[in-house]
C-alpha cells in the first residue's frame, strides 16, 4: 500500500481524537485533501489552518469495547515507519496548508515498541529536519516514565485519554487499562514537565461520553479534580458512537447535544466560577438537554437575580446568562464613562447579550420577563421534539 493510501487510513483512523482540536475546535483534517495545497489555500483570509491529524499504526493488540481499531475488529489496517511521518508531514505544512501535527498510535506489538516508533518519528522532525512548529503527542496507557519524559522534551502538548471518569466504568469498556496506575499515574508525571515549562500547550485528555454508562455529575466531578489535582489544560468530551463489530455495537449513540451540554459546563467551572456542586443536575445526575447548564442554574436560583449592570461585580456578571468574559470586561469599562440605562445599550455588546435582559437591571430598571414567563418559556419540550437533539 503506497503512503497517501495508507495516508487516507491512519487520518481518519485519528478523527476520534478531540484533543487533536487544541488548535482548531470542531474541524477535522485529510492529509490527502492537503497534499496539493499551495500557501494561500492555508491562511488566505484570516481563516485558520488545521493540524495534520495521523496515527503511526492503526494495527492493535487491545480489544476496547467501543474502539472501532479493537484487535477483534475486521478491516484494513496501516503503518507509518517513523521517517515516513515527515515524508508525509513537511510537504503540506511547508506548503501552509497545516498549522501543526497531532500524531497518536495504536498499541502495535507492545506499549513500548508503538510509542517508541512514534516518538523516533517525532524526534526525527525535530533533529533531522529542524521542524520547530506545533507538535502535540497522544500518549498510551502505561507509557513508561522515560517514554513519558522523551515525550515532554519533543512535544508542545501530551495527552493521554482516560475515555472513563472512573475505574469502575473503565472496566466496563477497556478491562485491559488500569485506571489508576495506567492512566492517573502518567497524568501526573506529565504535571511535573509541565510544571516545569516543557510543554507550552500543556496536558489534555478526553472521555468517551455514553459509553460506559456514566452520568453527567461523574463526568464533571472527574474534570474538576484533574483541573484541580492534576493541572490538566483542557478535558475534552467525545459522543460515543456503536461501531459494527464491536461489543457495543446494540447500544444506543449518545446525543451530540449531551456532549454541547457537558462541554459548556466545563466552560463555567474554568472559565465562570461555577464549582461542581453549583452545576444544575437532574436526580439521576445528568444536565438537562433542552437548556445550556449557565442558563438552567441561573433559573434556579432566581434569589441570586436579577443584579445591577452599573455596579456588580465582574464575578457576578460572568454568572448571567447571555454575558461571557468579552462581554463582561466591555462593560466594566464602558459602564466607567457612562452608565448603562436603555436595553439598546445591552442588547448592542453581543448577539448573546439579549438573554442578559431577563436577569440584570440598567440603573435600576428591569427590562425582562417575570419568573412566571420564564418557566413557560424554557419549560422542557415534549418528547417528541426532543429527538431531533439526537
Amino acid at each position: 500500500m503506497d503512503l497517501d493510501a495508507r495516508l487516507d487510513l491512519l487520518a481518519d483512523a485519528a478523527r476520534y481524537d478531540l484533543c487533536a482540536t487544541v488548535a482548531e475546535p470542531g474541524r477535522r483534517f485529510s492529509p490527502r485533501r492537503a497534499a496539493g495545497a499551495s500557501p494561500d489555500d492555508g491562511g488566505a483570509g484570516g481563516r485558520a489552518r488545521p493540524l495534520f491529524r495521523v496515527l503511526m499504526s492503526s494495527v492493535c493488540a487491545w480489544n476496547c469495547a467501543y474502539c472501532p481499531l479493537r484487535a477483534g475488529s475486521d478491516g484494513p489496517r496501516a503503518s507509518l515507519e517513523p521517517e515516513e511521518l515527515a515524508a508525509a508531514f513537511l510537504p503540506r505544512y511547508r506548503a501552509g496548508a497545516v498549522q501543526g501535527l497531532f500524531v497518536a498510535t495504536a498499541v502495535h506489538g507492545d506499549t513500548g515498541a508503538a510509542i517508541g516508533r512514534m516518538l523516533d518519528g517525532v524526534e526525527a522532525l525535530r533533529l533531522k529536519h529542524g521542524y520547530t512548529g506545533y507538535v502535540h503527542v497522544k500518549l498510551l496507557p502505561g507509557a513508561s516514565f522515560s517514554d513519558v519524559e522523551r515525550a515532554a522534551r519533543l512535544a508542545d502538548r501530551l495527552s493521554l485519554n482516560l475515555e472513563a471518569p472512573s475505574a469502575e466504568h473503565l472496566r466496563r469498556i477497556s478491562p485491559e487499562r488500569h485506571w489508576h496506575t495506567d492512566l492517573i499515574e502518567r497524568l501526573r508525571w506529565m504535571r511535573e514537565w509541565q510544571r516545569a515549562g516543557a510543554l507550552p500547550a500543556g496536558v489534555a485528555t478526553q472521555f468517551v461520553v455514553g459509553a460506559a454508562g456514566e452520568r453527567d455529575r461523574e463526568l464533571l466531578f472527574t474534570g474538576a479534580w484533574l483541573y484541580r489535582e492534576l493541572g490538566l489544560r483542557r478535558v475534552y468530551s467525545g459522543p460515543f458512537r456503536p461501531i459494527p463489530g464491536t461489543p457495543l455495537a446494540g447500544a444506543l449513540a449518545t446525543p451530540l447535544i449531551r456532549v454541547q451540554r457537558l462541554q459548556q459546563a466545563d466552560w463555567m467551572m474554568r472559565s465562570y466560577g461555577f464549582s461542581h456542586a453549583e452545576l444544575p443536575f437532574d436526580p439521576a445526575g445528568d444536565l438537562p438537554l433542552h437548556l445550556d447548564p449557565k442558563l438552567a442554574w441561573a433559573l434556579a436560583n432566581p434569589a441570586c437575580f436579577p443584579v445591577e449592570l452599573n455596579t456588580a461585580a465582574p464575578e457576578q456578571l460572568l454568572r448571567v446568562p447571555g454575558l461571557g468574559p468579552l462581554s463582561v470586561a466591555r462593560i466594566v469599562r464602558l459602564r466607567r464613562l457612562h452608565p448603562f440605562r436603555e436595553l439598546r445599550h445591552l442588547t448592542s455588546l453581543s448577539s448573546q447579550a439579549a438573554r442578559a435582559r431577563d436577569f440584570v437591571t440598567l440603573d435600576g430598571r428591569f427590562f425582562g420577563r417575570s419568573p412566571d414567563e420564564l418557566a413557560r418559556l424554557y419549560a422542557p419540550q415534549p418528547i417528541v421534539e426532543q429527538l431531533s437533539l439526537f
